[in-house]
């Protein structure tokens, strides 16, 4: 469509057409014209469905807070002997009521942003722009359910971990081949969780999550080229799949092919990151974490929705105003329900339990609803250093003397070694950090009441 000139468009000048919108060459007016297509956003569909990796519940009523998902609990029988002293006679002595235990799942997560199309906008463009923006909302509907799934499963499981890394499954990578650390984490599923009644995770419900970065090491030589012969390492290097014969499908959902008898799919950095905003911390707390596989028996997830985005007229004249109302929540209720395989250089960002000890709600929430806090620094003399965050619970300080580091996974190494020296700061009032000397940085982590965490250095001049 081309602009328009006003009436008067024979007495302005091409000076002052230009500045109405239109384009100028050689003296002469060149119409703008819009193509009857436009760009879209791209954004991995749904990874975790089907049963696989998450329990799904859903509801079309958007007016509940929460979903209850029911579990039966296993009873406690045990096999006897006739005859025997001890509970051996014809008819047992105990008998047990079946009972069960119910989760109920707050679907407090909330995507509900109003988007108000003018209509003037709906004139002018020749292309279905309410429909552009009805697809771009259910983009981020799916990504935010791909990343709360993420972030649910790496909260329970780093948490845990760090409270007691027996009743978590972390496998470090090691020398082994990447194919052998890989299987090492679905074997860990095998083992159940008897604490929650559960003597081997299901088969079937199995999901393996990998990292971009990973997938390249799943295709590797000293990976799956090595258990075929030169017409299997052809078709998998075609395809870009993890199996012969797989057909990839990396945008829908991220399907590479079946390991160990189990989908594997690709995770786009985008919904760790996310995953990592609904945690509270940047995206170093993925940075390597190479591979996740689930169960659905431990991982549940809740959604309620309506039939469709509402479209109403706009109260704020002509034009359109777009409804969405999408509820969610996610759980892991059984820990040993996921197994991860980190890289050796992993850090456990949960560390960070041991270094702000009290007053601060851990956990995942989504990130429109975090606090928002900026950390100012500020030095004025040899080991003096001022820090201000009027939204922190807590501000920790230790000293690097490398590089100005500004990551979580950086401040927790750091401050969790075994020789490290952490100062708490109070916000707004210099203070003398000992070791804080010309060339060294003062890494610097505030911590706010909900968990969110930001993280900044400076260096001492």
């Amino acid at each position: 469509m081309a602009n328009s000139l006003p009436s008067n468009a024979s007495d302005l000048t091409l000076t002052q057409i230009a500045s109405k919108g239109c384009d100028v060459i050689n003296s002469q007016v060149a119409a703008h014209v819009f193509a009857n297509t436009a760009m879209k956003n791209i954004y991995q569909g749904e990874i975790e469905k089907g049963g696989r990796g998450v329990s799904q519940e859903y509801s079309n009523d958007t007016t509940g807070s929460s979903i209850t998902v029911i579990r039966p609990l296993p009873l406690p029988i045990k096999a006897r002997e006739l005859g025997k002293s001890i509970n051996g006679g014809n008819f047992s002595a105990f008998d047990y009521q079946p009972s069960s235990d119910s989760y109920t799942l707050p679907i407090i997560t909330v995507i509900d942003d109003i988007v108000d199309i003018p209509g003037v906008s709906l004139d002018m463009i020749p292309v279905s722009i309410a429909s552009m923006y009805i697809q771009n909302i259910s983009d981020k509907v799916v990504l935010n359910m791909n990343s709360l799934k993420v972030a649910a499963a790496m909260y329970t499981s780093f948490s845990q971990a760090q409270a007691d890394s027996s009743k978590a499954n972390i496998i470090t990578r090691g020398a082994d081949s990447f194919m052998k650390d890989l299987m090492k984490t679905y074997v860990q599923l095998d083992k159940g969780d008897k604490a929650n009644g559960v003597s081997m995770f299901p088969q079937n419900d199995r999901i393996g999550l990998l990292s971009v970065d990973s997938y390249a090491d799943a295709l590797s030589a000293n990976g799956v080229f090595s258990l075929g012969g030169a017409n299997y390492a052809y078709d998998i290097l075609r395809k870009g799949t993890v199996e012969a014969g797989a057909e990839q499908d990396k945008l829908a959902d991220g399907y590479v092919g079946d390991l160990f008898g189990i989908p594997f799919h690709t995770v786009s950095p985008l919904v760790l990151e996310t995953a990592c905003e609904y945690l509270g911390f940047d995206e170093s707390a993925v940075d390597g974490v190479l591979s996740i596989v689930k169960s659905a028996h431990g991982n549940l997830f809740a959604l309620a929705s309506g039939s469709s985005i509402k479209t109403i007229d706009s109260p704020n004249g002509q034009g359109i105003r777009l409804q969405p109302l999408y509820r969610m929540g996610c759980a892991c209720i059984m820990p040993k329900a996921n197994s991860f395989l980190v890289s050796s250089s992993w850090v456990n960002p949960y560390g960070l339990k041991s270094v702000f000890a009290s007053g601060i709600t851990w956990g995942y929430t989504a990130p429109g609803s975090r606090s928002p806090h900026s950390l100012a620094l500020s030095t004025s003399a040899s080991t003096k250093l001022t820090a201000t965050d009027s939204g922190a619970v807590s501000i920790k300080c230790v000293i690097s003397s490398t590089e100005p580091v500004e990551s979580v996974a950086s401040f927790t190494a750091l401050a969790t070694a075994s020789n490290a020296s952490v100062s708490t700061l109070t916000s707004g009032t210099e203070a003398t950090i000992s070791g804080f000397t010309s060339g060294k940085y003062a890494l610097v982590c505030s911590v706010s009441a909900d968990g969110t965490v930001v993280v900044k250095s400076i260096k001492q001049e």
